[in-house]
């Protein structure tokens, strides 16, 4: 990771915007228990990226984590944002920002799950306006998360719990037969398809589901994925499109492919696009 100042250009504010509207469609559209289980997965991936005790002059104290968190879970939608540009514009570098104030704030957050110390809408709340710090600072992030890994253009993935592999096989062949390097993941556990994801540098991830009871299996699958290949484009196909013709707007997702046709063109469109 840059240890640059990072500037305000650099934040992705549209993909923050973006993942905003994202977080308050999946609240409508799953249940709360489903809504935890994001709010659990985005503390998960953050807390434990890197190590616990990062060597630097700069980084936030402990106090100021805890003033990041209360804001992260204020009635102020953007008073987590404003902290992490505050600290930037004062000279925080990229890495001191990222190891101090989100990993910190994903710790903490953590540890109040566990303690009860804030209520189960304080902690979701202040973990999906965490998410949408990380969404804009995915440029940054990307360089140290994709550092050392090899390049591959496509992974397409089953969705955990899925069993109907036909679909996936037959377009995976398809891509295959024009050439394409495509990597293939079937039957596995969702940190088993998190882990896969994170063995090479992927530009387009598609995850095909089928059964109207993947949406909140899926959703907790982007978010992983968000994390772990900040830059990607994550594509969804399967049956789940007719349950949910809204599933993009639900999930954040960069495209749909509801027909075996258009599936090449969708993912060339997106590689091209960068």
């Amino acid at each position: 990771m840059s240890n640059a100042p990072m500037s305000e250009e650099i934040f992705d504010r549209s993909e923050y915007e973006r993942t905003g509207k994202h977080l308050r469609y999946v609240e409508r559209a799953l249940p709360k228990e489903s809504v935890s289980v994001l709010a659990q997965e985005v503390v998960k991936r953050l807390a434990f990226r890197m190590p616990k005790s990062p060597k630097s002059k700069h980084l936030p104290t402990s106090l100021e984590i805890d003033d990041f968190c209360a804001a992260l879970r204020s009635p102020d939608e953007s008073a987590g944002e404003k902290i992490v540009l505050a600290a930037q514009r004062e000279g925080a570098e990229t890495r001191d920002i990222y190891l101090g104030y989100v990993v910190g704030a994903a710790r903490r957050l953590g540890e109040m799950w566990e303690d009860d110390s804030a209520s189960f809408m304080e902690v979701t709340l202040a973990s999906g306006r965490l998410y949408r710090i990380i969404r804009g600072l995915r440029h940054v992030l990307a360089s140290d998360i994709g550092k050392d890994r090899d390049e591959c253009p496509v992974f397409f993935t089953l969705v955990p719990n899925e069993t109907h592999t036909l679909g996936i096989e037959i377009v995976t062949d398809m891509f295959r037969r024009e050439g394409w390097d495509i990597d293939l993941a079937l039957d596995m556990s969702h940190d088993e398809v998190v882990a896969r994801s994170e063995s090479r540098n992927y530009k387009v991830i598609l995850l095909v589901a089928n059964s109207d009871q993947m949406l909140g299996t899926l959703s907790r699958l982007i978010v992983a994925l968000r994390i772990t290949q900040p830059l990607a484009h994550v594509v969804v196909a399967g049956k789940i499109l007719t349950h949910f013709p809204r599933i993009a707007e639900i999930t954040g997702v960069d495209a749909v492919i509801h027909r075996l046709d258009s599936a090449v063109p969708t993912i060339k469109g997106l590689l091209e696009a960068g």
